[in-house]
């Protein structure tokens, strides 16, 4: 690999960006690649995100059924929608595991008595510095919701099923879901 530096680096803060999302910030690099060419890389600042595999005592596992326009093919009229594990950004005044929990019963209606953190994942390498803390979040309880579910972005209704048979129809491509929930799952997975 060639070595390269950073002749300028632009970081704009969230809310500051072309897409005009309040969560995000932008990033513009000015490089010089090691064989003395310049390049400038574009990319989105991401806060910390919180992911959790939720798991009963039977492996009933439950994820959140979304309407997701951002991937709808150019030209296409129907927006699809994706099952994905509860989470969202962390907060920035409480812990990891804190925003999980609180991901948690914003999105299914469920605390984990045991959180533990399985690992970290890089979803969007080359577009943003995302990271995706993934939980896996067992001996499950209800709890009661302030307010209404965490459904202001999308119309997110549960579902739940058998984490084993889950995770096969999706490894099959029988379920609609993003290769960064796949790749939550499969962690979990080699703990199991």
């Amino acid at each position: 690999m060639s070595e390269w530096s950073i002749t300028k680096e632009t970081v704009l803060p969230p809310g500051d960006n072309p897409l005009d999302n309040q969560h995000y910030g932008y990033r513009v690099l000015n490089l010089l690649l090691g064989d003395g060419q310049k390049a400038i890389y574009h990319g989105l600042v991401v806060p910390d995100c919180v992911h959790v595999v939720a798991l009963e005592d039977d492996e009933t596992t439950y994820l959140v059924r979304q309407s997701r326009p951002n991937v709808m093919p150019i030209g296409a009229t129907t927006v699809p929608e994706t099952l994905e594990l509860p989470g969202g950004f962390a907060h920035p005044t409480v812990t990891l595991a804190d925003s999980a929990q609180m991901e948690l019963g914003q999105e299914i209606g469920r605390s984990a008595g045991v959180l533990a953190r399985v690992g970290i994942n890089w979803p969007y390498p080359g577009i943003s510095n995302e990271r995706d803390h993934i939980f896996l979040g067992t001996d499950l309880s209800p709890v009661t919701l302030d307010g209404t579910p965490e459904a202001t972005e999308q119309d997110i209704r549960v579902e739940s099923g058998r984490f084993g048979v889950l995770y096969d129809q999706m490894l099959r491509s029988r379920l609609p879901v993003s290769g960064q929930t796949i790749a939550a799952m499969a962690k979990v997975a080699v703990l199991l």
